[in-house]
Protein backbone atom coordinates (compact mmCIF):
# COMPACT_ATOMS: atom_id res chain seq x y z
CA UNK A 1 0.00 0.00 0.00
CA UNK A 2 2.95 2.34 0.59
CA UNK A 3 3.46 2.48 -3.19
CA UNK A 4 -0.11 3.66 -3.77
CA UNK A 5 -0.78 7.38 -3.30
CA UNK A 6 -3.03 8.25 -0.36
CA UNK A 7 -5.61 9.78 -2.71
CA UNK A 8 -5.99 6.45 -4.55
CA UNK A 9 -6.20 4.56 -1.26
CA UNK A 10 -9.02 6.81 -0.12
CA UNK A 11 -10.80 6.43 -3.46
CA UNK A 12 -10.76 2.67 -2.94
CA UNK A 13 -12.17 3.03 0.58
CA UNK A 14 -14.81 5.46 -0.69
CA UNK A 15 -16.20 2.64 -2.82
CA UNK A 16 -16.74 0.30 0.15
CA UNK A 17 -20.50 0.34 0.86
CA UNK A 18 -20.26 -1.39 4.25
CA UNK A 19 -20.09 1.44 6.82
CA UNK A 20 -18.67 -0.75 9.56
CA UNK A 21 -15.76 -1.78 7.33
CA UNK A 22 -14.98 1.86 6.60
CA UNK A 23 -14.98 2.64 10.33
CA UNK A 24 -12.52 -0.22 10.92
CA UNK A 25 -10.20 1.30 8.29
CA UNK A 26 -9.72 4.28 10.62
CA UNK A 27 -7.57 2.02 12.82
CA UNK A 28 -5.01 1.32 10.10
CA UNK A 29 -3.06 4.56 10.43
CA UNK A 30 -3.30 8.16 11.59
CA UNK A 31 -3.39 9.39 8.00
CA UNK A 32 -6.32 7.08 7.15
CA UNK A 33 -8.22 8.16 10.25
CA UNK A 34 -7.59 11.84 9.50
CA UNK A 35 -8.95 11.58 5.96
CA UNK A 36 -11.89 9.26 6.76
CA UNK A 37 -12.99 11.60 9.57
CA UNK A 38 -12.90 14.63 7.27
CA UNK A 39 -16.13 16.28 6.13
CA UNK A 40 -15.24 15.84 2.45
CA UNK A 41 -14.76 12.07 2.81
CA UNK A 42 -17.89 11.60 4.94
CA UNK A 43 -20.05 13.67 2.58
CA UNK A 44 -18.66 11.94 -0.51
CA UNK A 45 -19.20 8.47 0.93
CA UNK A 46 -22.76 9.28 2.00
CA UNK A 47 -23.71 10.70 -1.40
CA UNK A 48 -22.09 7.76 -3.20
CA UNK A 49 -23.94 5.11 -1.16
CA UNK A 50 -27.38 6.61 -0.65
CA UNK A 51 -28.95 3.26 -1.57
CA UNK A 52 -27.63 1.48 1.48
CA UNK A 53 -29.04 -1.18 3.77
CA UNK A 54 -32.16 0.18 5.43
CA UNK A 55 -32.87 -0.04 9.13
CA UNK A 56 -35.73 0.87 11.42
CA UNK A 57 -35.03 2.78 14.61
CA UNK A 58 -37.70 2.17 17.23
CA UNK A 59 -38.06 4.05 20.50
CA UNK A 60 -40.54 3.08 23.20
CA UNK A 61 -41.02 3.18 26.95
CA UNK A 62 -41.10 0.05 29.05
CA UNK A 63 -44.31 -0.55 30.96
CA UNK A 64 -42.61 -1.83 34.13
CA UNK A 65 -39.57 0.37 34.73
CA UNK A 66 -40.71 3.29 32.50
CA UNK A 67 -37.27 3.29 30.90
CA UNK A 68 -36.92 4.64 27.36
CA UNK A 69 -35.53 1.97 25.07
CA UNK A 70 -34.09 2.07 21.56
CA UNK A 71 -33.77 -0.88 19.18
CA UNK A 72 -32.92 -1.22 15.49
CA UNK A 73 -34.24 -3.78 13.04
CA UNK A 74 -32.63 -4.61 9.72
CA UNK A 75 -35.30 -3.95 7.09
CA UNK A 76 -34.64 -6.84 4.72
CA UNK A 77 -35.79 -10.43 4.16
CA UNK A 78 -34.89 -11.29 7.76
CA UNK A 79 -37.31 -8.70 9.18
CA UNK A 80 -38.26 -8.61 12.06
CA UNK A 81 -35.86 -11.19 13.51
CA UNK A 82 -32.63 -9.15 13.59
CA UNK A 83 -33.24 -6.92 16.60
CA UNK A 84 -30.23 -5.00 17.89
CA UNK A 85 -30.21 -2.96 21.09
CA UNK A 86 -28.83 0.50 20.41
CA UNK A 87 -26.00 2.05 22.42
CA UNK A 88 -27.47 5.30 23.73
CA UNK A 89 -24.92 8.02 24.59
CA UNK A 90 -25.32 10.17 27.69
CA UNK A 91 -26.36 13.21 25.64
CA UNK A 92 -29.42 11.25 24.47
CA UNK A 93 -29.99 9.22 27.63
CA UNK A 94 -30.42 12.27 29.83
CA UNK A 95 -33.39 13.44 27.79
CA UNK A 96 -36.74 12.69 29.42
CA UNK A 97 -39.34 10.31 27.99
CA UNK A 98 -41.32 13.39 26.91
CA UNK A 99 -38.56 14.63 24.61
CA UNK A 100 -39.44 14.73 20.93
CA UNK A 101 -37.62 13.06 18.06
CA UNK A 102 -38.45 15.94 15.77
CA UNK A 103 -36.88 14.59 12.62
CA UNK A 104 -34.45 12.25 10.90
CA UNK A 105 -32.42 12.52 7.72
CA UNK A 106 -29.49 10.56 6.25
CA UNK A 107 -29.02 8.45 9.37
CA UNK A 108 -29.11 11.40 11.78
CA UNK A 109 -31.83 11.86 14.40
CA UNK A 110 -32.68 15.12 16.14
CA UNK A 111 -34.17 15.15 19.64
CA UNK A 112 -35.63 18.25 21.27
CA UNK A 113 -36.10 18.84 25.00
CA UNK A 114 -38.36 21.87 25.30
CA UNK A 115 -37.91 22.49 29.00
CA UNK A 116 -34.11 22.40 28.64
CA UNK A 117 -34.10 24.49 25.43
CA UNK A 118 -31.75 21.91 23.93
CA UNK A 119 -31.52 19.75 20.82
CA UNK A 120 -29.22 16.79 20.22
CA UNK A 121 -28.27 15.54 16.76
CA UNK A 122 -27.38 11.85 16.99
CA UNK A 123 -25.93 9.23 14.65
CA UNK A 124 -26.65 5.83 16.30
CA UNK A 125 -24.18 3.98 14.08
CA UNK A 126 -21.03 6.03 14.80
CA UNK A 127 -22.24 6.86 18.35
CA UNK A 128 -21.70 10.58 17.87
CA UNK A 129 -23.83 13.46 19.13
CA UNK A 130 -23.85 17.22 18.84
CA UNK A 131 -25.73 19.28 21.46
CA UNK A 132 -27.20 22.63 20.39
CA UNK A 133 -28.77 25.26 22.64
CA UNK A 134 -32.13 26.55 21.36
CA UNK A 135 -32.89 30.04 22.74
CA UNK A 136 -36.61 30.08 23.33
CA UNK A 137 -39.26 32.64 24.15
CA UNK A 138 -41.32 31.04 26.89
CA UNK A 139 -44.61 32.90 26.93
CA UNK A 140 -48.25 31.85 27.00
CA UNK A 141 -48.81 33.80 23.79
CA UNK A 142 -46.05 32.16 21.75
CA UNK A 143 -45.32 28.68 20.44
CA UNK A 144 -42.10 27.27 18.99
CA UNK A 145 -41.58 24.62 16.32
CA UNK A 146 -38.15 23.14 15.56
CA UNK A 147 -37.40 21.60 12.18
CA UNK A 148 -34.40 19.47 11.25
CA UNK A 149 -32.87 18.29 8.00
CA UNK A 150 -29.80 18.26 5.77
CA UNK A 151 -29.00 20.33 2.68
CA UNK A 152 -29.16 17.96 -0.27
CA UNK A 153 -25.94 19.30 -1.85
CA UNK A 154 -23.44 19.28 1.03
CA UNK A 155 -25.35 17.28 3.69
CA UNK A 156 -24.88 20.08 6.22
CA UNK A 157 -27.23 19.52 9.23
CA UNK A 158 -29.58 22.43 9.71
CA UNK A 159 -32.15 23.47 12.33
CA UNK A 160 -34.94 25.95 11.72
CA UNK A 161 -36.78 27.56 14.64
CA UNK A 162 -40.25 28.98 14.00
CA UNK A 163 -41.90 31.15 16.66
CA UNK A 164 -45.57 32.01 16.15
CA UNK A 165 -48.34 33.67 18.14
CA UNK A 166 -50.98 31.40 19.67
CA UNK A 167 -53.75 33.99 19.33
CA UNK A 168 -53.41 36.02 16.10
CA UNK A 169 -56.79 37.70 16.78
CA UNK A 170 -55.07 39.79 19.43
CA UNK A 171 -52.65 41.25 16.88
CA UNK A 172 -53.62 44.51 15.20
CA UNK A 173 -51.86 43.45 12.02
CA UNK A 174 -53.00 39.94 11.04
CA UNK A 175 -50.29 39.81 8.37
CA UNK A 176 -47.50 40.00 10.93
CA UNK A 177 -44.93 37.37 10.03
CA UNK A 178 -43.70 34.64 12.26
CA UNK A 179 -40.15 34.86 13.56
CA UNK A 180 -37.74 32.39 11.99
CA UNK A 181 -34.10 31.60 12.82
CA UNK A 182 -31.72 29.08 11.26
CA UNK A 183 -28.76 27.16 12.67
CA UNK A 184 -26.26 25.29 10.50
CA UNK A 185 -23.72 22.96 12.04
CA UNK A 186 -20.88 24.08 9.78
CA UNK A 187 -21.23 27.81 10.46
CA UNK A 188 -20.59 27.98 14.20
CA UNK A 189 -22.83 28.10 17.24
CA UNK A 190 -25.03 31.04 16.32
CA UNK A 191 -28.60 31.38 15.10
CA UNK A 192 -29.29 33.71 12.17
CA UNK A 193 -32.09 34.94 9.95
CA UNK A 194 -33.02 32.72 6.97
CA UNK A 195 -31.64 33.54 3.53
CA UNK A 196 -35.17 34.13 2.24
CA UNK A 197 -37.66 36.51 3.82
CA UNK A 198 -40.87 34.80 2.72
CA UNK A 199 -41.72 33.32 6.11
CA UNK A 200 -45.35 32.28 6.75
CA UNK A 201 -47.90 34.81 7.95
CA UNK A 202 -48.89 34.82 11.59
CA UNK A 203 -52.22 33.19 10.73
CA UNK A 204 -50.41 29.98 9.79
CA UNK A 205 -50.02 27.58 12.69
CA UNK A 206 -47.45 24.87 11.99
CA UNK A 207 -47.83 21.51 13.73
CA UNK A 208 -45.21 19.25 15.25
CA UNK A 209 -45.45 16.47 12.65
CA UNK A 210 -42.72 16.80 10.00
CA UNK A 211 -41.00 14.81 7.28
CA UNK A 212 -37.87 15.47 5.19
CA UNK A 213 -37.80 14.50 1.52
CA UNK A 214 -35.04 15.47 -0.93
CA UNK A 215 -33.74 18.43 1.08
CA UNK A 216 -37.16 19.87 1.97
CA UNK A 217 -38.92 19.82 5.36
CA UNK A 218 -42.71 19.40 5.28
CA UNK A 219 -45.00 20.19 8.22
CA UNK A 220 -48.72 19.82 8.66
CA UNK A 221 -50.33 23.22 9.32
CA UNK A 222 -53.62 25.14 9.47
CA UNK A 223 -54.59 28.65 8.35
CA UNK A 224 -56.44 30.42 11.17
CA UNK A 225 -57.55 33.43 9.15
CA UNK A 226 -59.78 31.96 6.43
CA UNK A 227 -63.45 32.96 6.20
CA UNK A 228 -66.06 31.10 4.15
CA UNK A 229 -69.66 32.35 4.08
CA UNK A 230 -68.89 34.74 6.97
CA UNK A 231 -67.70 31.84 9.08
CA UNK A 232 -64.16 31.21 10.16
CA UNK A 233 -62.53 28.02 8.95
CA UNK A 234 -59.15 26.52 9.72
CA UNK A 235 -58.30 24.59 6.57
CA UNK A 236 -55.46 22.10 6.66
CA UNK A 237 -52.39 22.63 4.49
CA UNK A 238 -48.73 21.72 4.26
CA UNK A 239 -45.88 24.18 4.82
CA UNK A 240 -42.50 23.33 3.30
CA UNK A 241 -39.00 24.72 3.91
CA UNK A 242 -36.24 24.27 1.35
CA UNK A 243 -33.06 23.55 3.32
CA UNK A 244 -30.84 25.03 0.59
CA UNK A 245 -32.65 28.22 -0.44
CA UNK A 246 -34.35 28.52 3.00
CA UNK A 247 -37.64 29.45 1.33
CA UNK A 248 -41.06 28.62 2.75
CA UNK A 249 -43.87 27.43 0.49
CA UNK A 250 -47.53 26.64 1.13
CA UNK A 251 -48.69 23.34 -0.32
CA UNK A 252 -52.42 23.02 -0.87
CA UNK A 253 -54.14 19.75 -0.09
CA UNK A 254 -57.11 18.13 -1.87
CA UNK A 255 -60.57 18.84 -0.46
CA UNK A 256 -60.90 15.56 1.51
CA UNK A 257 -57.83 16.64 3.51
CA UNK A 258 -58.25 20.43 3.45
CA UNK A 259 -61.90 20.82 4.43
CA UNK A 260 -62.33 17.95 6.83
CA UNK A 261 -63.13 19.74 10.09
CA UNK A 262 -62.39 16.84 12.35
CA UNK A 263 -59.36 15.46 10.55
CA UNK A 264 -56.14 15.03 12.48
CA UNK A 265 -53.28 15.00 9.98
CA UNK A 266 -49.67 13.92 10.25
CA UNK A 267 -46.91 13.65 7.66
CA UNK A 268 -44.33 10.93 7.06
CA UNK A 269 -41.66 9.80 4.64
CA UNK A 270 -42.95 6.95 2.50
CA UNK A 271 -40.32 5.60 0.06
CA UNK A 272 -38.79 9.09 -0.25
CA UNK A 273 -42.16 10.69 -1.01
CA UNK A 274 -44.39 12.77 1.24
CA UNK A 275 -47.21 10.81 2.86
CA UNK A 276 -50.13 12.52 4.59
CA UNK A 277 -51.99 10.46 7.17
CA UNK A 278 -55.56 11.37 8.01
CA UNK A 279 -57.18 10.33 11.29
CA UNK A 280 -60.62 11.19 12.63
CA UNK A 281 -59.97 12.98 15.92
CA UNK A 282 -63.41 12.14 17.37
CA UNK A 283 -63.41 8.37 16.82
CA UNK A 284 -61.13 5.61 18.13
CA UNK A 285 -57.82 5.66 16.24
CA UNK A 286 -58.56 2.42 14.42
CA UNK A 287 -58.74 3.92 10.92
CA UNK A 288 -56.30 5.97 8.89
CA UNK A 289 -56.25 7.16 5.28
CA UNK A 290 -52.83 7.22 3.61
CA UNK A 291 -52.24 9.80 0.84
CA UNK A 292 -49.06 10.38 -1.17
CA UNK A 293 -47.79 13.54 -2.87
CA UNK A 294 -46.99 13.09 -6.55
CA UNK A 295 -44.84 15.56 -8.53
CA UNK A 296 -43.44 18.98 -7.64
CA UNK A 297 -44.41 22.63 -8.06
CA UNK A 298 -47.38 23.30 -10.33
CA UNK A 299 -47.68 19.60 -11.18
CA UNK A 300 -47.98 18.58 -7.54
CA UNK A 301 -50.98 16.44 -6.61
CA UNK A 302 -52.08 14.00 -3.91
CA UNK A 303 -53.40 10.50 -4.43
CA UNK A 304 -55.08 8.33 -1.85
CA UNK A 305 -53.21 5.04 -1.63
CA UNK A 306 -55.31 3.04 0.83
CA UNK A 307 -57.04 3.09 4.20
CA UNK A 308 -55.72 1.31 7.26
CA UNK A 309 -58.54 -0.49 9.04
CA UNK A 310 -57.30 -2.07 12.25
CA UNK A 311 -60.07 -2.84 14.75
CA UNK A 312 -58.83 -3.01 18.33
CA UNK A 313 -55.62 -1.22 17.37
CA UNK A 314 -54.20 2.18 18.20
CA UNK A 315 -52.66 3.72 15.08
CA UNK A 316 -50.18 6.27 16.37
CA UNK A 317 -49.65 9.55 14.53
CA UNK A 318 -45.97 8.63 14.26
CA UNK A 319 -46.80 5.52 12.25
CA UNK A 320 -43.74 4.40 10.35
CA UNK A 321 -43.23 2.66 7.03
CA UNK A 322 -40.95 -0.14 5.91
CA UNK A 323 -38.90 0.41 2.76
CA UNK A 324 -41.47 -1.81 1.02
CA UNK A 325 -44.16 0.74 1.93
CA UNK A 326 -45.98 -1.40 4.50
CA UNK A 327 -47.11 0.70 7.49
CA UNK A 328 -46.11 -0.14 11.05
CA UNK A 329 -48.89 0.48 13.57
CA UNK A 330 -49.22 0.47 17.32
CA UNK A 331 -51.36 -2.51 18.22
CA UNK A 332 -53.27 -2.62 21.52
CA UNK A 333 -55.39 -5.73 21.44
CA UNK A 334 -53.47 -6.97 24.45
CA UNK A 335 -51.51 -5.26 27.23
CA UNK A 336 -48.84 -3.98 26.85
CA UNK A 337 -49.15 -2.41 23.40
CA UNK A 338 -46.94 -3.70 20.62
CA UNK A 339 -45.89 -2.87 17.11
CA UNK A 340 -47.31 -4.68 14.10
CA UNK A 341 -47.01 -4.67 10.32
CA UNK A 342 -50.21 -3.89 8.43
CA UNK A 343 -50.58 -5.35 4.93
CA UNK A 344 -52.88 -2.99 2.95
CA UNK A 345 -54.07 -5.58 0.40
CA UNK A 346 -54.90 -8.45 2.74
CA UNK A 347 -55.52 -6.21 5.79
CA UNK A 348 -53.51 -8.75 7.74
CA UNK A 349 -51.78 -7.62 10.94
CA UNK A 350 -48.49 -9.26 11.97
CA UNK A 351 -47.00 -8.50 15.38
CA UNK A 352 -43.23 -7.97 15.42
CA UNK A 353 -42.62 -8.61 19.12
CA UNK A 354 -41.75 -5.12 20.38
CA UNK A 355 -43.82 -3.92 23.35
CA UNK A 356 -44.23 -0.62 25.16
CA UNK A 357 -46.48 1.89 26.85
CA UNK A 358 -49.48 3.32 25.04
CA UNK A 359 -48.50 6.20 22.76
CA UNK A 360 -44.73 6.04 23.41
CA UNK A 361 -43.62 4.47 20.13
CA UNK A 362 -41.46 6.23 17.54
CA UNK A 363 -40.66 4.35 14.33
CA UNK A 364 -38.55 5.61 11.44
CA UNK A 365 -36.66 4.08 8.53
CA UNK A 366 -33.06 5.20 8.07
CA UNK A 367 -29.85 4.28 6.31
CA UNK A 368 -26.43 3.96 7.93
CA UNK A 369 -24.04 6.85 7.23
CA UNK A 370 -20.75 8.25 8.52
CA UNK A 371 -22.17 11.71 9.22
CA UNK A 372 -20.88 13.34 12.45
CA UNK A 373 -17.91 10.93 12.44
CA UNK A 374 -15.35 13.74 12.76
CA UNK A 375 -17.23 15.66 15.47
Amino acid sequence: MSDIPLEIQMEIIQRIPDIKWVIRCRSVSKSWKYVIDSKDFVTGHTLRHQVNRHHLLIRTQDRDDKKVKYVTLLDDDTFPHQKINVFVPDAVNKFSSDSEIIGTCHGLFCLYEREADTTVIWNPLVRKTVTIAVPNKWDRYFGTIIGFGLCSSNLDPKLVKITYVYYPDKLQDVNTRTHVEVFTLSSGRTWRSPLSGNVPSQSIKIGYSQAVIDGVIYWKAVDRNIHVDDRRRTPNLIVSFDLTSEEFTKVNLPDPLTLSRYADLSVSNLRESLAVLKFDMYTPREFCDVWMMIGQGCTRSFNKLYSISAPHALIGTTVGFRKSGEPIIEYNRYTPNELAIYEPESKHITNIGIHGLDGTFFVHSYMETLLLLGH
